[in-house]
Formats: structure tokens, C-alpha cells, sequence
């Protein structure tokens, strides 16, 4: 760093005048000397002022030097007359943009769309992809791959000195503050001992975990908890007697010994937590249930902190020498061929400075998409903008010659106009870092779901300013070449007749045509955009997945705490069941391991004929644990056969009820009720004999096509899980108006219970979250686009008019009609939209295959699609050129001849 200072230090002096080093020196020291990641954002904005001024003044030094020796003003130093030039220039800019308000407001308000929304999408991948976890250190992270037990992390913690500087485990989890009924969550985390340790965070009051309190059953204090900045605020109004506190974590009394800071929000980015509890308390909360031991249980992220020097690479080496003892020590209870993999699978580190995220994987590459199309609505508005200013520029001709023949040069002249552009840019961007303020939060907020809150730390950093600088020195050239350039087409004593007949050459007029094909392309683009996403979530959303969503109350049961052990569990959930299917209004209700697109699953695998070509996964079947009538609580189709009921009790023989996809693939053809079938577990074969067909119904995704499915009976379930899905049935009318009565009857019948609603429907919308984003952005920057193009289309027609008004009157002084002048003025308008469409549609056919993975149900190059856009883009152009061409039958012939 220190090397590179230098050499920065060194070339760049050279390159600004004496008057400037103090200010560049200030800065590249405070630049060099602190950690960018980690910088405030005052701070940051310090450094890429100094930048961004220096950027601009040494390219007006540069101009202004030339300005000044065609003047013969320039000193020895050339600092007096340069600075005096860029004095003018600036006022002149100021003076100009105030005498058309019009121009500027629109230019302005357009800028600040452009870039705000292309601001806010990029501080959300800044801080998805790019921003470092706020710790000591982030590079020297690395995370293990993959999910893993307890008992793994009890193996590498034993050795997590040996391997680097430490390490440490967590997972992230909804603890409950209520004691029964509807469920009290907040965001929680199992942190192991040395956690904050490692990651070199501190407590702003008392202090953190420690290795003394992960340990089973607690540490010589108790339970124990450290609790984040803003559950303190929230929960406690910040006041320093929170400590030691006793906060009741699903009826777990829990001493809180130690509050972090704002800053840190823990190791998952788009998540944050309230309070982190030792992965030692959690027998306590699960009890004989506990995770500790599970060999299958997989629920931790494994971090280490590298030494110095040390890489991701060389831990990993370090890592597999001892994970054969490591592998054996940890065998879960697989299959034997399932063991083997386990016992080769290489065991890797990677680098993990921007921590962990759920929503970099899903959401990354879609908002990468809708970032260019943002960008591409962008040089729509630069393209706007660049007519608005070169139809400025005609209306200053006379003034712009006035100023040539008084003797100031034409590149004097360009660099006036693009000072103008550059302090447009400049408003611009200021506004948009308002509006990207505003719309970040919002963009936030539609990425959450309510399963899935969402936190994403949107603070200005360097980065964002930086990429909003950027943006808009691009957008000032972008659109301020082109009155720039113009300046080369003033003479004055063309002026002069201009100013006599209105007159003006066909060059500009044709800059500015091309302009508008340019933005109708884009447009054409950015609609087809549009269409596609749009369809997928239409097609998404309105997919049946052989269920009926609209009727349908969940409630997720948590028994836990009840009374009821394991043994007894499955009376309890049968006796729930028949007291929310009590309930007045509600037709039916069944109890479940899941319910559709819950995100949880349970799979097996089938056993074929050892001729059969299904392999590796086409083996699978997906399986779900099921209560009687709940098929038709959830208007799942019975096809043939029978549903299950109380003769499928525990020690009876076992039965199973599945989906024509599974009958299909496994059972062959010919009616599959009393056919036999196996399924492949860890220790056992067990044989089902098939009682009832039932139509294919969506387990986990809409995206994926259907699974081979089996239900079995609840009550044949030989190891029934605390958390289950309850569903019941409306008669009629929404869902969530049994909420009060379903919950009153289950706090009735079981009173430690807990538990949540929520609508089928809405956990179908739930998992629509990444089509939804898509097609609403997409949809509403195509309208965006779409109003552009037709305020381009609008404002060049309007100009081609004016300067055609002496022919037009002409003409309709020869007897010409108006329906005349209309074909006149359209026909010019659909030549430049049949331009513009054509352009577009090999843009489209071109770009439509990087989107191809976010699609379903079409083609990226879906004809109709394609047409449709058209079609629209072709209305909205003609209804943009018609008025104009309304307004040209409206000239007086008389009035335009007099004028003459």
C-alpha cells in the first residue's frame, strides 16, 4: 500500500499546478490511510469529492489553457487566465439553465429517475456482492462449503488452532418469546464460544460470548446471551439496566450479558439477528430432541479467520489431511453407498469477506438484469435529453453567432454547452442519490417475504458514490456531445436568416432523427423485456399446482414444550385437528409433516429392478406424512382408490397413497391400487402397499414439473416431528377469518402449543417473490421507456413542423387538406418508428438469451412476445407524432406567407 501511495503520489503531482497539491495531498493521505471498506460515509465522500473535482477541473485546466492562449490571456503560470475562464464558464452554465426552467426541470427530473434507480439497484449488489462484513479484517475469512453437524464442528474446533488463526460455528434460527399460542419470534442465532472472538467484534455494554458458556447446559453463569444494537433499542430503549437482564427464550430463562455494536448485523448478509445464544444452551430449548449429537442433523456454518499469509487454498490443504479421521468420527447413519461419498467428498474452504448470503444466490443475477435494464432506460433519457438541448441549442443560434462574431471560438462555445451538460448531470445525480435512498429501502422490501425478512446494510459508501459519479459524468457526455458538436454549424450570417425565415440546416434535424430511432430500439427492447418477465409470473402465479390455494388456512404447530412426548404426539396432533376442524366456517382440517411449497421436504429412494435405467435421482420420491381428509382440505384430486383412515393405525401394514407421476415412473402401466412397492432407507428396506391414486399436486417449487410423490398416513409415522402443518378448510370466504377461533380452539386444547397462521395463497405468493421483482421493475421501466421514447418522437415531429411551416403553409395554400398534412407528418413518424422497431428487434433476438434461465412456460424468443411489443411501440409512436400532425392542420397559410 505504502508502494503504491507513492507511485500514485509521484505520478499524479506532476500532472495538477501548484495550487492544487495541498488539497491532492490531503486527500490521497486519507485515502491510503484508512480501510475503504470500513469508511464512513462522510469520509468516503471526502475522497470522491476531491476526486471527482480534480477529474473535472483538470479537464477544464485543459480547455480553458487552450481558450486562453487564443485570447493571448494566458500568464506564465496560465492559473490566472485558466481560472477566470472557468469562472465564466460556470456562471454563464448557471445563468443559462435558469432561462429555460422547462428544459431544465424536465432534463433534471429525468437524470434523477435515470440514475437514482440505477443508484439503488447498485447499492443492493453492493451490498449483496461487493461490501465486506463490518469486522476485523473480512479477507482473512474463509467458510467451509456446505452444511454440517454438530459433531463435525466439534471436530474441527478440536483442531481449529492447528488449522488457522480460529474458527468458529452458527446457524441462524426464529426463537419464540411467547409461553403458548400464536408464536412471539424474533431473529435469532446459536453463535459457538469464540465467534465474536474471531471475527473481532466487540460489545458496546459488557461483553460477549465466550468459550466458558458453550457448553452444554450453559456456562458457570447460565444461559447466556448477547443481544444486537437494535433488539436493544426496540425491546429495552437503549438503557444500560438491559444487562443482566433475564430474557425467556421459548421458556428458557437466558441472562443477557452483553449488547454489539449498530454496525454489526452478524456473518449472513441480508439477514440480521436479534439476540445469539450458545450452541451449548440448545438442549435445553429442544431437550431429548436436541440437534448436539445428531449425526444427520445438518444446521451449522463453519468460519475460520486465515493467518497471515495464509489463503482459502492452504487451509483447505491443511484441512483434508485430517479428514479421514475427521469423516469417520462423524459418519451419519446413510446408506452404504451414501457413505462412500461422504468419506471422498473433499472437504473446502473459500473466501468468505463478504460473509454468507441465502439472497446473493437468488436474487443476484436478477438484479443484474433489471440493472441493465435500468441502463438502458438511462441512455433512453440521455437520448431525450440530448434532443431537448439541441433544440435549446436552434433557439440560441442567434446568440451563439452574435458571440462568433465578436470573436469567441467555437471550442470557447462547446465548452459552455458542455459545462451546462456537466452541471445538469451534477443536479441530476444529487437527486438521484435521494430518490436511490428512497428506493433501495423499497426495493428491500419487495425482496422479503414473511417467512424471510430481509436486512441489507444501504449506507453510502465509496462505491456507491464512486459508481453514481461515474454515472453521471457518462450521462454528461452522453448528451452533452451533441449540442457540443452543433456548435460547428453556426455562422452568423446564416444566423441572420434564420432569424428572417426560421430556417435551419438538415443536419441537426437529422442528428436528432436518429436520436428517436435510437431511443425507440432501446425501448422496443426493454418492453420485449418486460413482456417476457411479466408472462413468467403470470404463468407462475396462475399455475393451479393441483391444489386449491384460495381456501385454505396453515397453521404451523410447534409442541415442543407441550407436555406431550414424542410417544404421544400423534394423539395430540389428532385431537388439534379435530378442534380447528370444529371451528364454525371451517369445512375441513388435517394434520401434515408439510404443506405445498412450505420449503421444507423429506425424500427416499425408491427400489427398482436392477435392469431399470433410473438412476441417481430419478430414483427419488418425495414423501409427506398425512392426516385423513387431507386431501380434501387442500382440493387435491382423489382419482381412484381410498383416502387413509383409521384402519392405517400403528402395527397395521403399511400403506401409502401416491400421484400419477409416481405411478407412472415406478409402477408402469395398468391400475396401480394394490400394487407393492420399497423404499431404500439407512438400515431397512420398507414395502407399502398402494391404497389410492390421487392427482399430481406441487411439493416444493411451481418452477419444477411434477414429482413422483407418496403420502403416507400420519399415524403410521414411527418418529413424528414437534413442528407440523395444520390445514383447514373454509367453507366459504377467505381463509384468515378462521384465525381467531382456530386459534382459541387449539390454546383450548393444548395451551403450550405454539403457533402461526398463514393463507395457502400467501405462501404461494411467498415463493413468487423473485418473479414478482422481475416483472414489476421490468414492467414499470418499459412504461418509463415507452413515455421517453414518445416524448422523443413528440418533440422532434413538433420540430420538424416548425421548420417545415413555411411548406406546409405553402401547400395548403395550393389547395392541399388536411387529411394531406396528417400523411405528410405521419408518414415521416412511421418511417422512424418501422426504424426504430427493426433496430430494436435484433437488439431483442440478441439479448433475449441471457435471460433464458429466468423464464418459464416460453421461449426468449417467444414470437408473440415480440409482436406485441411492436405493435405497442408502433401505437404509442403514432399517437406521439398524431398530435403534432393535428396542430399542423391547425397553421394559417395567410399568417405563414406574411411571415415570409
Amino acid at each position: 500500500m505504502n508502494r503504491l501511495y507513492e507511485r500514485c503520489h509521484t505520478a499524479l503531482l506532476r500532472a495538477y499546478p501548484a495550487s492544487m497539491r495541498s488539497r491532492f495531498e490531503t486527500g490521497m493521505r486519507y485515502a491510503f490511510s484508512q480501510d475503504l471498506d470500513h469508511a464512513r460515509a462522510r469520509g468516503a465522500a471526502a475522497v470522491l469529492r476531491f476526486c471527482v473535482t480534480t477529474m473535472f477541473t483538470t479537464l477544464w485546466f485543459a480547455m480553458g489553457a487552450r481558450a486562453s492562449r487564443a485570447h493571448g490571456n494566458a500568464t506564465n503560470s496560465g492559473d490566472p487566465g485558466m481560472r477566470r475562464f472557468i469562472t465564466i464558464d460556470w456562471r454563464d452554465a448557471v445563468r443559462s439553465l435558469r432561462a429555460t426552467p422547462l428544459v431544465t426541470t424536465v432534463a433534471v427530473l429525468s437524470l434523477a429517475l435515470g440514475i437514482g434507480a440505477n443508484t439503488a439497484l447498485f447499492s443492493i449488489l453492493n451490498s449483496l456482492t461487493l461490501k465486506s462484513l463490518p469486522v476485523r479484517d473480512p479477507q482473512q475469512l474463509a467458510l467451509l462449503k456446505g452444511g454440517w453437524t454438530n459433531p463435525v464442528w466439534e471436530q474441527i474446533r478440536a483442531r481449529d488452532r492447528d488449522l488457522a488463526a480460529g474458527a468458529f460455528a452458527w446457524s441462524s434460527e426464529e426463537f419464540d418469546l411467547s409461553s403458548g399460542g400464536q408464536r412471539d419470534v424474533i431473529d435469532g442465532m446459536w453463535a459457538s464460544g469464540r465467534m465474536f472472538d474471531v471475527l473481532g467484534v466487540r460489545a458496546i455494554l459488557g461483553r460477549t460470548l465466550s468459550e466458558s458458556d458453550d457448553v452444554r447446559g450453559g456456562g458457570k453463569d447460565g444461559p447466556v446471551a448477547v443481544i444486537s444494537y437494535g433488539f436493544w433499542q426496540r425491546r429495552y430503549g437503549g438503557e444500560a439496566s438491559a444487562l443482566g437482564k433475564t430474557i425467556t427464550i421459548q421458556r428458557v430463562p437466558i441472562t443477557i450479558v452483553g449488547i454489539t455494536g449498530p454496525d454489526f448485523f452478524g456473518p449472513i448478509v441480508g439477514r440480521t439477528f436479534d439476540i445469539a445464544i450458545p450452541i451449548g444452551v440448545e438442549p435445553l430449548m429442544r431437550g431429548a430432541e436436541s440437534w448436539l449429537d445428531g449425526r444427520s442433523t445438518w444446521w451449522l456454518d463453519i468460519m475460520i479467520r486465515l493467518r497471515p499469509g495464509q489463503t482459502p487454498l492452504q487451509a483447505s490443504e491443511a484441512l483434508r489431511g485430517w479428514q479421514p479421521a475427521i469423516r469417520q468420527a462423524t459418519m451419519p447413519d446413510f446408506r452404504p453407498q451414501d457413505q462412500a461419498d461422504y468419506l471422498q467428498d473433499p472437504l473446502t474452504f473459500e473466501s468468505a469477506a463478504s460473509g454468507r448470503s441465502w439472497l446473493r444466490t437468488r436474487y443476484e443475477r436478477p438484479l443484474k438484469t433489471i440493472l441493465i435494464v435500468v441502463g438502458l432506460v438511462l441512455l433512453i433519457a440521455c437520448a431525450n435529453i440530448a434532443n431537448l438541448l439541441l433544440a435549446r441549442a436552434v433557439a440560441r443560434r442567434h446568440e451563439l453567432s452574435v458571440r462568433l462574431a465578436l470573436g469567441a471560438s467555437r471550442f470557447r462555445l462547446a465548452r459552455q454547452l458542455f459545462a451546462e451538460s456537466v452541471l445538469l448531470s451534477s443536479l441530476g445525480a444529487v437527486c438521484g442519490l435521494l430518490f436511490a435512498r428512497w428506493g433501495s429501502r423499497l426495493l428491500v422490501r419487495q425482496l422479503a417475504t414473511p417467512d424471510n425478512a430481509v436486512y441489507l446494510d444501504l449506507s453510502l459508501d465509496w462505491r456507491v458514490l464512486g459508481f453514481t459519479i461515474a454515472v453521471a459524468g457518462v450521462t454528461a457526455i452522453l448528451f452533452g456531445l451533441a449540442p457540443a458538436f452543433g456548435i460547428s454549424g453556426v455562422a452568423p450570417h446564416e444566423a441572420i436568416k434564420e432569424q428572417s425565415r426560421g430556417v435551419v440546416s438538415d443536419r441537426r434535424l437529422g442528428l436528432r432523427n436518429g436520436l428517436v430511432v435510437l431511443q425507440i430500439a432501446l425501448s422496443l427492447t426493454l418492453v420485449v423485456a418486460a413482456g417476457l418477465f411479466a408472462r413468467t409470473f403470470l404463468s407462475l402465479n396462475g399455475r393451479s399446482g393441483g391444489f386449491d390455494r384460495d381456501r385454505v388456512l396453515i397453521v404451523n404447530v410447534d409442541v415442543q414444550q407441550s407436555a406431550a412426548g414424542p410417544k404421544e404426539r400423534l394423539d395430540l396432533y389428532e385431537r388439534l385437528a379435530e378442534s380447528a376442524a370444529a371451528v364454525p366456517g371451517a369445512a375441513h382440517a388435517a394434520v401434515s409433516f408439510t404443506s405445498p411449497l412450505a420449503g421444507s421436504g423429506w425424500n427416499t429412494d425408491v427400489v427398482v429392478p436392477d435392469n431399470s435405467t433410473l438412476e441417481g435421482r430419478k430414483r427419488w420420491t418425495w414423501v409427506n406424512a398425512v392426516s385423513p381428509g387431507w386431501f380434501a382440505t387442500y382440493g387435491v384430486g382423489l382419482a381412484s382408490g381410498r383416502d387413509f383412515d383409521r384402519r392405517d393405525r400403528p402395527g397395521a401394514p403399511l400403506v401409502a397413497v401416491v400421484n400419477r407421476t409416481f405411478a407412472q415412473r415406478f409402477l408402469g402401466e395398468g391400475d396401480p391400487i394394490g400394487r407393492e412397492f420399497s423404499t431404500q432407507e439407512p438400515r431397512t428396506t420398507i414395502r407399502y402397499v398402494v391404497v389410492g391414486l390421487v392427482e399430481d399436486a406441487v411439493y416444493r417449487s411451481l418452477r419444477s414439473e411434477m414429482t413422483p410423490t407418496m403420502y403416507i398416513p400420519f399415524a403410521q409415522w414411527d418418529q413424528p416431528s414437534p413442528i407440523v402443518s395444520i390445514g383447514v378448510r373454509a367453507e366459504r370466504g377467505a381463509p384468515t377469518n378462521l384465525v381467531r377461533d382456530v386459534a382459541d380452539a387449539l390454546g383450548r386444547t393444548d395451551p403450550k402449543a405454539v403457533f402461526s397462521f398463514r393463507s395457502l395463497s400467501d405462501q404461494v405468493a411467498g415463493t413468487l417473490a423473485q418473479e414478482r421483482l422481475g416483472a414489476n421493475l421490468s414492467t414499470f421501466f418499459g412504461a418509463l421507456a415507452l413515455l421517453l421514447a414518445a416524448l422523443g418522437l413528440y418533440g422532434v415531429t413538433s420540430y420538424g413542423i416548425n421548420r417545415r411551416r413555411a411548406e406546409i403553409g405553402i401547400r395548403m395554400a395550393l389547395g392541399a387538406k388536411g387529411s394531406d398534412v396528417v400523411r405528410l407528418v405521419l408518414g415521416r413518424v412511421a418511417l422512424l418508428v418501422a426504424m426504430g422497431i427493426a433496430a430494436g428487434a435484433a437488439m431483442s433476438l440478441w439479448a433475449s438469451q441471457f435471460v433464458e434461465a429466468l423464464l418459464y412456460g416460453l421461449e426468449p424468443r417467444d414470437p408473440s412476445t415480440f409482436i406485441a411489443a411492436a405493435l405497442v411501440l408502433a401505437a404509442v409512436g403514432l399517437l406521439a407524432g398524431g398530435f403534432p400532425a393535428w396542430r399542423a392542420t391547425r397553421i394559417d397559410p395567410s399568417t405563414v406567407l406574411r411571415e415570409g
